[in-house]
This record gives structure tokens, sequence and C-alpha cells, in this order.
């Protein structure tokens, strides 16, 4: 991409140092990710549930809603599916009924079999409203490089995509130059990366710019190009993440990028720049304090961040309510954020330290294979396989690391899920609640609560795929499901 002459990382001082000294005691290890599910085609566009079935857990900001990837490309939803979030057509399906798939059309596709779903993106108002139309959405990403979307309104632009002649309660493809290899999304906006490294926005601004399209509520009823010579691509809460190429420090084109809400000092999720200048970015930015992390290997583009073909030092950018993650490659995992709410997994100290990224070990120096925040609290899975979390129990109720059952006692320090065990080989998150897959192929899901109900209403928690008898008048602990033919 470029030839590299300025200095490099290990000669700059001040908080990027103090970062990387601190990541320095943990061991070094092979790159922090590790393929789930290979998503394969059936001999026709029925849901393929075999003894090979696996329920992949997918990560949203979609509250209320669960959604799980199967290994042969089809996309199941359950809980909240009014919106025509069930995709199929009807504007609503009971949460009461059994989880519902999602099956791409086969218009225009010319691999063997079916179009299947390799991503999966969602949003609803800041991660805990998930009835309003105007606020929801699904989309998901397909083998060939197309974006489709589902389940809410062209209001605030999150379908992409005019309702006609595919209405929003089906899978509707969305219009984006090339062929798209990565999507994300905040709590109001999708982001989709293109193989040629352009990156493609749509969505509610919330008149903070995170659409990065310019001004705090830029819009557009389509996706808008806002950067090209994009690597990969990450997303918090509020805001988007753009990596491009390693970080040289006279060339103001590279490192990382971002765009969207900001706060200085200890408050909501921060600054996401981890600059803690609190002030909104409406378009793409370059950090001072995350660029340097961008080493070596971000000099391509249109790359899967965290995927087997990543190179990049960065290995994972993530965000929730109150806090922002960044995974290094060899599993080194550095946080910043509010730590007055536990956002950060260490204790407040102040709100100008709490905005630093710092690096953050897991107990027994377990290096990170992955990140799933909820609203509140964050879950990171070790590449030991076992399960950890940190940050705000008291409204969230997340599972208590000894019994596994709903707790309102805040997590400071990365605790062990202890009844999770060791075998858990992926992790997700939606709103107030938590998904976890073990190597058997049995589904562990938890929480339920909504914004001011603890409880499980909308059914998004469940113990059985066709009979489901979890409660609904309670926020739910660890609780195993069984896929057909797992």
């Amino acid at each position: 991409m470029r030839t590299r002459t300025g200095p490099r990382v290990s000669r700059l001082a001040g908080l990027v140092a103090v970062a990387f000294a601190t990541l320095a005691l943990v061991p070094t290890t092979a790159a922090a990710y590790r393929d789930t599910a290979q998503a394969q085609t059936s001999a026709d566009q029925s849901p393929l549930l075999t003894a090979s079935t696996r329920m992949t857990p997918t990560n949203t900001y979609l509250a209320n809603t669960a959604t799980a990837l199967q290994d042969d490309g089809t996309l199941w939803v359950w809980g909240f599916r009014g919106n025509g979030l069930a995709g199929n057509g009807t504007l609503t399906v009971p949460s009461t009924a059994p989880p519902t798939p999602v099956i791409l059309p086969n218009d225009g596709y010319t691999g063997a079999n079916h179009r299947y779903i390799v991503r999966v993106a969602g949003t609803s108002l800041d991660d805990y409203y998930p009835t309003d139309i105007n606020y929801t959405g699904l989309a998901a990403l397909s083998d060939d490089g197309v974006v489709y979307t589902w389940g809410g309104s062209s209001t605030n632009n999150v379908m992409g995509r005019p309702s006609s002649p595919i209405p929003y309660t089906q899978p509707g493809p969305v219009s984006i130059p090339g062929a798209v290899v990565d999507l994300r999304s905040s709590s109001g906006v999708f982001m989709a990366l293109t193989s040629t490294g352009d990156l493609y926005t749509w969505g509610n601004p919330q008149g903070r710019g995170i659409t990065g399209q310019g001004t705090p509520t830029a819009s557009s009823p389509t996706p808008s190009l806002i950067m090209s010579g994009v690597h990969s691509i990450g997303a918090g809460m509020w805001n988007g993440w753009a990596i491009r190429g390693d970080f040289d420090v006279n060339d103001s084109t590279t490192g990382v990028f971002w765009w969207g809400w900001a706060n200085a000092g200890s408050s909501y999720a921060s600054d996401p720049s981890g600059d803690n200048l609190g002030t909104n970015r409406n378009a793409p930015f370059r950090s001072t304090n995350l660029s340097p992390f961008a080493q070596s290997g971000c000099d391509t583009v249109g790359v899967v961040m965290g995927s087997a073909a990543d190179t990049c030092t960065i290995r994972s950018l993530t965000g929730h309510y109150f806090g922002n993650q960044l995974v290094l490659d060899g599993g080194h995992l550095v946080t910043w954020g509010d730590a007055s709410n536990q956002g950060t997994g260490r204790p407040y100290v102040s709100g100008a330290v709490s905005a630093q990224p710092l690096a953050l070990t897991m107990p027994n120096n377990d290096p990170v294979e992955a990140v799933a925040p909820s609203q509140d609290y964050v879950q990171v899975l070790g590449q030991s396989g076992q399960v950890y979390m940190f940050g705000r129990y008291s409204f969230g109720r997340g599972p208590d690391p000894t019994l596994g059952t709903p707790s309102t006692t805040n997590i400071v320090a990365p605790a062990q899920i202890l009844p999770l065990g060791s075998t858990v080989t992926a992790i997700g998150a939606f709103g107030y609640s938590g998904t976890a897959l073990n190597a058997d192929g049995s589904y562990v899901n938890w929480g339920g609560g909504t914004a001011g109900g603890n409880n499980n209403t909308y059914s998004s928690i469940i113990n059985s795929w066709a009979a489901n008898t979890a409660p609904t008048n309670a926020v739910q602990g660890l609780t195993t499901m069984i896929p057909p033919g797992a």
C-alpha cells in the first residue's frame, strides 16, 4: 500500500508505551482468532437441522431479539419478533413461538445450492429499546457479498433501501457498489466494508455524527461512502472504527480512525478514540492513542477484522454502554471507558485514567480469544475455552460467577464464570443478554432484561428449541438450550 519511513511504535513514549509495557507481561500466543463455524450449503433452501448443526452465537445491538447462525448459512431468530424482525413476511411473530429461520433469496445467485449468511448485525436505539420500529433492524451479509436488511422502517434510514418491491418484513438487498466482505453495526448505524476497501454507512446518526457522513445529523436513505483504502472495521455503542494501513507518525492517512459520539473522562463509553478529548467526530478522524497499535499487517484492504486472513496487529475493536475494548494479536486485551460503572475491568481511579487505553489481563493470564460486549457488561472468551466477565450487573443482572444465577453485584475485575466450564468455543451478546456455544453443540443463554424491566418478557432466553418453558417473569441465569441435531 505504501512504504514505511517514519518512527515505529517502539520509539513512542507516553500512554502507548505504558500500555505495551503492561502487555509485555502476558505470554506470547497464537493469534486471537478461531473459526467456530464453516458455512455449508444444502441441497435446497430448507433449514438443515442435522447432527452437524451448530448454532453459532452472534453479537448485535438489537435488544431482546436473539439470533444464532446455523452452519448451513441459515439465521435463526427468536425473542421479540415484531416489526418484521422474523424476516418471513409477517409483521409480528409471537415471542412465545419457536425460533424462526431467515433464508436469503436465491435471485441472482451464481454459487452452488443456495445463498447463505456469513455475518449478522442488528440495531435498536441504545441497545435497550427493543420494540420501536423506527430504530430496529437486522442485516445479513451473504456469501456472495450482498447485504440484506429487514425488521425496521425508513424513518431513520436504518433499512438502507426502499420498501418496494421487497417489503421490510422480508430480507431485501441493499445497493452497495462491489462485493461486501464485512458487516457491522453500532446501536443505530450499519457499516459495510467492500473487498476494495470502501466503507459505507447508513442509519440513525442520533445527532451525534454516528453515520460518519460529515455532520451530526447526516443520514442517507441508501449507503453512503465515508472512507476508502480501509483495511478493516469495528463498531462501538455510538461509534465506528476503521483501520487504514500500518501506523506511520509521519503519514496522517494511516492508523486507526473513528467517528461518532465522545465524552471526556469517566462518562458513558468515554471517548472511543482513546484520546480523552470529549469531542464528537462527524467524519472519520485519526486517533492519536489507538493508531500506534496498528503496528504491522494492516496495509491490505477489505479484510474481515480478526479473521484467518487478517494479519494486522489489531484483531478486534468493540464497545458497550460503559467502555471500549481492543484485542491485539497474541490475545492481549486493552480497555478504556467509565470505570465508575465498571466499564474497564479495573477499579475506578479518575475519569482521565479510566479514559486511557490500558492493558487488562484475564485470570491466569489466559489470552483473549474473543470479546462480546452486552449493554452493561463485557464477556471475554479465553483461548482456554473459559469465559470471563466484568461490568455493571446492578441493572442488567448478569450471571453470578460461581452460581450462574442472576446477580446484581457489579464485577470490577474480570471473573471466570465457573459454571460455563472450559469448553466454550464462541460467545455473543444482545441487549442485557449473553450467549455461549459449547464444543458439544449445546447453546447457553442468559439475561432477557430490557429498559426498565428485569424480566424475560419477550422470551429471548429459551431452554428448548420447540417447547420453551423458561420463565418470563424474571431475568434468567445460565440457561442451556439443545439445538435440534446437537
